[in-house]
Order: structure tokens, then C-alpha cells, then sequence
């Protein structure tokens, strides 16, 4: 520190022009702002005059001579009314320019240059009030976020939350799916539940030359030309009604097997006959619940029995099999004679 008495008024080291910082072009890159400070220099107090990102005005003081061209440590204070902001830059002496001595930030880029950045900016934008040798801060305690960059954000929130409930009832779909899939199975004929009868089927290839349903017991209830040239007549075995298979007539062709009508023995039984594919008995065979899943919503457990049919049907390498179906007593009534249904078959839990 270099101390000493002035010996003349005008300290004016460097003439009118002051000069231009090493490191910029213009003096008017980083103006200076009058606002209220002070500054500690050397262990004497100046009174600010302005100050800049470069460059500090004081007020000169008459018995003090600083060298040009000298560093010093300095403390610059802005005082505020409840508070204050000091920084500790080293400034480097220019000269003298009227009334106030000028010196230089020796490190434009030091520390100091994030707080001072903030104060002269505050007291441009008008945040700053200054009471006499005082500054009170009237602007707002946090900085301002943008509008578009909030409302993006709630977009972006919203859009995160819509993917992922998306995904993820996607993922809870294919779930599903792929456990309704390794559960249940469902067989491809329709079921038709009809009365319970006796089945008159055709003996032989033929032609229907005749059809009696209103034969009474012991009368020819239905005769069959055979190919072969016999004529095959077929007797009433009881007083009963009588249900005629969808299509015959006569005139019509038959083939063996084929059922010509149906003797109702007694009307309040229920006949639920289906034809069941291999894969589908065997899984029922060994477990699985059957399912009789009707138009109307209504899902009837049934069991499957296989008669000698579905034996000899298999035993030939047919796909599908004939069985009875049974529901369980109350399940079906004579209301649902006619209706058609489907066959689900659905694996065990190991709950039940």
C-alpha cells in the first residue's frame, strides 16, 4: 500500500481523456451506473460515484495520491436497508478524470462477477430503490417463470402420465389375453338342446317313399327304397309324438345313419348332444370344467359323457367326436329347447 500527501489540489494523473480498458474496444461496452456504494481502498473509505463490469468511479479525496498503474485489494460495499452486498476484487489505479479517481477490476472474470452482474442488472431493471446513500430491493424475491415454459411443462406431465396409463393397460390387456388363452378353450360347433327322444335312423341308402307321422302304434310310420331294390318299412313303436329332422321329405336321399325323425317318448327330458373335438374331451377327461355359454348370457356347468360313439369316432382318426352333455338339475327348462349354445372348457385354479 502506497500512502502519501498530496502537496496540490488537481491530482489529475493522466490528463482530460481517461483511458480505454485494456480489453475492450469502446468505453461504452460496460457503462456505468450511478448508484449508491462505497469502496475501502488501501485503509481509507471512498464514496462511489459509479461503477461498471470494468471499471469503478470515486469521488477523489484531495489528501490522499494513489501511483497510476499500482493493484490493490479493494472491498466494494452496496449498502441496502436491511442488509448489505460487499466484494473483494483487486483493482489496478487509471488516473483522475475530473473530481473522480478511476480504477480498474484487475480480473474482468473473478469472483466477484456473478454479485455485481446481479446488483447493476437489478438496479437497471428498476428493482432497486434508492433512499439517499441506501438501496431498498422492490423487485421480485425469485425470478419469474416463463408461461410457455410452465404450460410446456404441464403438457409434457400430462402426456408422461397418458403413455404410461396407456402402457400400461396395454400391458394389462396382453396379460389378459394370454391368460385367458393358456385357460380356456372354446370348441367350434354350436350346441342345440333339444327334447329327449328316440332317434329313427335310415338302415341303408335309399330314397323316403313314404312318411306317416300321425301312424298310430304298430302302423308304417316311413319306408325307404334301398338302392338295392327292397323297400324297408319302419313301424311306429309307440303312441308318441313325433319330431321330423329338419329337411326330410319324401323324395329325399338318405344315406345310413342318417336320422329321419324323433320319437318323443317323454317330452319333459332334455336332449343337449354336441360333437366335441379330441384335443377338448381330453382336456375335459381329465378335469377341466365345461361350460354351456347360451345366447341369452347364461353360462350352465354341463358334464361331458362319451358313449361308444365318440370311441369308434376317434379310434378312426375323426377330429370330432359325439357326447352327451348333462347340466346340473334346473339348469335347462323346456324354455330353452331350441336355443344354441357354445362349449368353454376352463382350467382348474389350485384354489378350487
Amino acid at each position: 500500500m502506497e500512502l502519501q500527501k498530496a502537496k496540490r489540489k488537481n491530482l489529475n494523473l493522466v490528463g482530460s481523456n481517461p483511458p480505454v480498458p485494456y480489453e475492450f474496444g469502446y468505453e461504452s461496452e460496460h457503462p456505468a451506473v450511478a448508484l449508491p456504494f462505497g469502496i475501502k481502498l488501501c485503509g481509507q473509505n471512498f464514496v462511489g460515484a459509479r461503477i461498471s463490469m470494468t471499471t469503478i468511479h470515486v469521488v477523489a479525496r484531495d489528501e490522499i495520491f494513489l501511483i497510476k498503474g499500482s493493484k490493490h485489494a479493494a472491498r466494494v460495499q452496496f449498502d441496502f436497508k436491511n442488509f448489505s452486498v460487499s466484494i473483494y476484487p483487486e483493482v489496478v489505479v487509471v488516473g483522475e478524470f475530473g473530481d473522480e479517481l478511476v480504477l480498474k477490476f484487475a480480473d474482468p472474470t473473478g469472483d466477484h462477477v456473478a454479485q455485481l452482474r446481479f446488483v447493476l442488472n437489478s438496479f437497471i431493471a428498476g428493482d432497486f430503490v434508492t433512499l439517499g446513500a441506501v438501496m431498498a430491493y422492490s423487485g421480485p424475491t425469485k425470478p419469474k417463470e416463463e408461461k410457455k415454459a410452465a404450460e410446456q411443462n404441464w403438457k409434457e406431465r400430462y402426456r408422461s402420465i397418458a403413455v404410461a396409463t396407456i402402457s400400461g393397460l396395454l400391458a394389462l390387456w396382453a396379460a389378459s389375453a394370454l391368460y385367458v388363452r393358456y385357460t380356456t378353450g372354446i370348441e367350434m360347433h354350436p350346441v342345440l338342446i333339444e327334447q329327449a327322444g328316440q332317434p329313427m335312423q335310415a338302415t341303408t341308402a335309399g330314397q323316403i317313399s313314404y312318411l306317416n307321422l300321425d301312424a298310430a302304434k304298430g302302423e308304417v310310420l316311413f319306408s325307404i327304397n334301398a338302392n338295392s331294390g327292397d323297400v324297408l318299412n319302419f313301424k311306429m313303436p309307440c303312441d308318441c309324438e313325433v319330431v321330423l329332422s329338419q329337411g326330410v321329405r319324401e323324395g329325399i336321399t338318405v344315406l345310413p345313419t342318417d336320422v329321419i325323425l324323433t320319437i318323443l317318448v317323454n317330452s319333459l327330458d332334455l336332449n343337449v348332444q354336441a360333437l366335441m373335438s379330441v384335443e377338448g374331451l381330453a382336456r375335459a377327461m381329465k378335469g377341466d370344467r365345461v361350460y354351456l355359454d347360451l345366447a341369452d348370457g347364461r353360462s350352465v356347468p354341463v358334464q361331458v359323457i362319451a358313449g361308444k360313439g365318440a370311441n369308434s369316432a376317434a379310434m378312426n382318426g375323426q377330429l370330432f367326436v359325439p357326447v352327451q352333455l348333462v347340466a346340473s338339475d334346473n339348469s335347462l327348462t323346456q324354455e330353452d329347447i331350441g336355443r344354441y349354445g357354445q362349449l368353454r372348457l376352463a382350467k382348474r385354479h389350485f384354489w378350487n
